[in-house]
Order: C-alpha cells, then sequence, then structure tokens
C-alpha cells in the first residue's frame, strides 16, 4: 500500500486493528518477524516488477523459512477450512491484496509462507475482524 493510504470498512482503519490486535496478545518478536516478512514480500514484488533477478533472489532469501512454528502450522492451514481458513485468509488479502503471480512459484510459496505464519497466530490468538465485537 502506498504511504498513508488506509484500508477502511465501516469507517474503520482495518491494517490498524490488525496490528494493534497482534501488538496486543502476541510477544514482540511475533509481530516483528510478520512485518520482517511482509517486507520481504513487498521487495520481492517490487524486484519482480523491475525484473531484478539478484533483487529478487535477496528477498526470497530474506522470508524466515527457518521459523519452526511456521513450518508447523502450514500443512494445518491447509488442511483447515470453515471459518479458521476464511480469518487468515481475510487476513492475509488484506495485508497483501495483490494475488501471486500464477507463473512465479516463488512468489506463490512466500505467499503460503505468509497465510502459514498468519494461521499460526490465529491457532494461539483467534483474529477478531467483527467491529461491534469490542
Amino acid at each position: 500500500l502506498a504511504q498513508g493510504c488506509v484500508l477502511r470498512h465501516r469507517g474503520r482503519p482495518i491494517m490498524a486493528d490488525i496490528a494493534k490486535g497482534l501488538k496486543e496478545k502476541l510477544p514482540p518478536a511475533a509481530v516483528a518477524g510478520l512485518v520482517s516478512d511482509l517486507k520481504m514480500v513487498a521487495a520481492y514484488d517490487s524486484a519482480s516488477a523491475w525484473q531484478e533477478k539478484k533483487a529478487m533472489d535477496l528477498a526470497f532469501n530474506g522470508l524466515s523459512w527457518h521459523d519452526a512454528n511456521v513450518a508447523e502450522s502450514l500443512p494445518k492451514y491447509l488442511q483447515e477450512s470453515g471459518s479458521s481458513r476464511a480469518r487468515v485468509d481475510y487476513a492475509f488479502n488484506v495485508l497483501v491484496p495483490r494475488p501471486a503471480d500464477a507463473k512465479d512459484s516463488r512468489q506463490q510459496m512466500m505467499h503460503m509462507w505468509l497465510k502459514a505464519r498468519l494461521a499460526f497466530y490465529d491457532s494461539k490468538f483467534p483474529f477478531q475482524f467483527n467491529p461491534y465485537a469490542r
């Protein structure tokens, strides 16, 4: 998203709600891991638009592939259906609104990894997206 651009739902900023909920419930390292992965996804997307192979490699390798919690939650996310999968997909689509290029398998892997990270967070502290549930 462009700097200063805020997604809103019924007048409330969506990204701010997600970030606030994560900060309140998750340890600081978890939020830093999410932000770091989001930066790498954005860097890869930008580098691929400019056909910068080295920058694409750096962004791909910069993702948190070593995080055991995310690796463990990936198969669980893929088997999940229903409301928890819908919450994770909704959060992902708010954070990364552009879909992965169907021809770019590395970008698809990065998106799936980020979804698994969100699924891990959702399994510990289920996301709340209802503005009336406060």
